[in-house]
């Protein structure tokens, strides 16, 4: 284990490579969370749950000495990982089904094919050309498209309808039947104007399930903590993090 009496580093030394690293953000969200792990009660089953499933079939000593801990700082990390998902249920966690619904279809997967390029009448000409069979998407794309999703044959996702970007294209995806090609749209970037041939792969809608749902309670939890984080590195006073564990 590392000594780290050994660095010798005087307070002002640690706090400036803390800076120069830009490592408060990171720090801050630790001692967040460590600050959850305090007020969230565990039994004993469950902490010793979560300590077979980190430690697998590893070593105790192996892993301690791979990550520099002492056995209080592995009890620590296996708490807090527990405690966040106690956390996060009792918070959200009776609600989460209306978050789902109230998405309006944002964690919805799509898969489309898109195609750019900078000259209006060669768009024009590959939309023709597509509409009438003589080539694929996947063939013009790779030819003449003129962005770096040409490498993937134009082909994007599948990913989740939020991340879809700019907001004004999700909602021309979902205007387009499954295969159906948009006729060349004109956008600019602020650097170039480019023409654009969009094509609806898939949409395949999201369920409220297992995954869905421990999805939707880690993005919750890291909004709360992102935003008390600003906070902190903006200088403010935080309030007590409201938890009942009966709630």
């Amino acid at each position: 284990m590392t000594n780290l009496q050994s660095f010798q580093l005087s307070l002002e030394e640690i706090e400036g490579l803390i800076r120069r690293c830009e490592l408060m953000p990171s720090i801050f969200r630790r001692q967040q969370e460590e600050l959850i792990t305090s007020i969230v009660s565990l039994s004993s089953e469950l902490l010793d749950e979560h300590r077979s499933l980190f430690l697998e079939e590893q070593d105790l000593n192996e892993v301690l000495e791979e990550h520099h801990w002492t056995e209080s700082d592995l009890e620590l990390h296996i708490a807090r990982l527990a405690a966040l998902q106690i956390f996060s249920e009792a918070k959200w966690g009776p609600s989460l089904e209306e978050t789902f619904l109230a998405s309006q279809g944002n964690h919805d997967q799509v898969i489309y094919s898109i195609l750019r390029v900078e000259d209006t009448c060669l768009a024009r000409e590959l939309w023709i050309r597509l509409e009438e069979g003589e080539a694929t998407f996947a063939e013009v794309a790779s030819t003449f498209g003129e962005g770096p999703e040409a490498l993937r044959k134009g082909l994007i996702g599948p990913m989740e309808m939020c991340n879809v970007s700019p907001p004004s294209l999700q909602a021309l995806l979902r205007t387009l039947q499954q295969g159906e090609i948009h006729p060349p749209l004109k956008v600019t970037d602020g650097k170039k104007d480019w023409n654009l041939l969009i094509r609806l792969e898939s949409i395949k809608p999201a369920r409220f399930d297992k995954n869905m749902r421990k999805a939707l309670l880690g993005s919750l939890l890291d909004d709360f903590l992102s935003d008390r984080v600003n906070r902190l590195m903006n200088g403010e006073t935080l309030e007590e993090i409201d938890y009942d564990e009966d709630q």
